[in-house]
């Protein structure tokens, strides 16, 4: 592995930017500075890093699939989307799988305690299928169904589930507190809780995420403001799928930047053409870059984390807030630190 000095470039560590930054990668140990220190140094290339920002590699928390690749097939096709991620400067994935069979979800998650080394693997989350039928979106309507304590006792053995989205209204507290001992993230989504159902789930367990926010849930409205509020008065961590159509940049701007987890929520389709697809059980048909189900309903999406944080950057006028939400924001919410950057792990935006 070569060294490499990457100069006159801005540096995202320690949730930060530094600006007219330089550094120094070799197998042994990183060095940065600032402004022209960095012509003292010799590496075996040199790059230009003029209008380009530095960083780690982004974490993407909620991924279905890309270049073809869907999660719910098994380990080689995980192992797909983490290369598929890796290029597109994702480091570290928390892989999805949408409702299906519990006996099938469960065999893949434990399936994936082979990829425990693999430093890219962060864990499985489930989406579903313990959902509201009524804001299931594009999950296979006979996968939805309520949760039983033998199949909680499922999920948690598998040993590499790290978040699951669910409807809380469909769970007792002793089902709920099960999960959330077992260090399992419980994401409020596809739910048809109103604000004050929604505000409880929140207090109760505050260190909760809400899955997609806007999407598969209730509206705001003046006199029913509906779940978001909830979640942003009670320090939630909150998704946004920042393609500029699950959500209107306005209303992504009502989400507090300290907790803003930027995700894909992407399928197969990613880096794919338009084209027919499947999403779990479901056909899906991709438009111009949209994935949409037979009823119109959208789908996922094949949107790259890298084009969340630019998209993010351009609604806020922040590219440290992007930033922050594409790395800082989902290590906190699920208890990690940030990766440091190295020769093997660093990527230019």
């Amino acid at each position: 592995m070569t060294s490499k000095l990457i100069h006159s470039t801005t540096i995202f560590s320690d949730g930060a930017l530094q600006e007219n930054a330089w550094a120094l990668l070799t197998q042994e140990k990183t060095i940065t500075g600032f402004g022209s220190d960095w012509e003292s140094h010799s590496a075996d290339e040199v790059i230009d890093g003029t209008g380009k920002l530095l960083h780690a590699g982004l974490f993407d928390t909620h991924c279905h699939g890309a270049a073809g690749f869907a999660a719910n097939r098994g380990i080689e096709d995980i192992k797909g989307i983490l290369d598929f991620n890796f290029a597109n400067q994702v480091a570290r994935t928390i892989v999805s799988l949408v409702s299906a069979d519990v006996g099938a979800m469960v065999k893949i998650a434990t399936d994936a305690k082979v990829l425990a080394e693999d430093s890219r693997f962060i864990g499985i989350h489930f989406e579903g299928p313990f959902l509201s039928h009524d804001h299931r979106g594009a999950q296979t309507p006979a996968a939805i169904k309520l949760p039983t304590d033998a199949e909680i006792e499922q999920i948690i053995a598998s040993g590499t589930i790290v978040s699951m989205t669910l409807a809380p209204e469909h769970f007792t507290e002793a089902q709920l507190s099960k999960l959330e001992a077992a260090d399992i993230r419980l994401c409020f989504g596809h739910s048809g809780a109103g604000y004050e159902e929604a505000h409880g789930f929140f207090v109760k367990h505050p260190k909760s995420v809400m899955t997609h926010t806007f999407n598969a849930m209730k509206g705001i409205h003046h006199r029913e403001p509906g779940p978001v509020p909830a979640a942003i008065e009670t320090d939630t961590f909150m998704e946004l799928i920042a393609d500029g159509i699950h959500v209107h940049p306005a209303a992504a701007r009502l989400i507090p930047q300290d907790r803003l987890i930027l995700v894909t929520d992407a399928i197969e389709a990613t880096g794919q053409p338009d084209g027919d697809y499947l999403l779990g059980g479901l056909p899906i048909t991709v438009s111009e870059g949209v994935a949409r189900t037979e009823s119109g309903s959208l789908a996922g999406s094949t949107l790259k984390l890298v084009d969340a944080v630019r998209n993010y950057a351009q609604f806020s006028g922040s590219q440290l807030a992007a930033m922050r939400a594409a790395v800082t924001n989902p290590a906190e919410a699920y208890g990690l630190a940030e990766q440091e950057i190295t020769v093997g792990n660093h990527f230019l935006i």
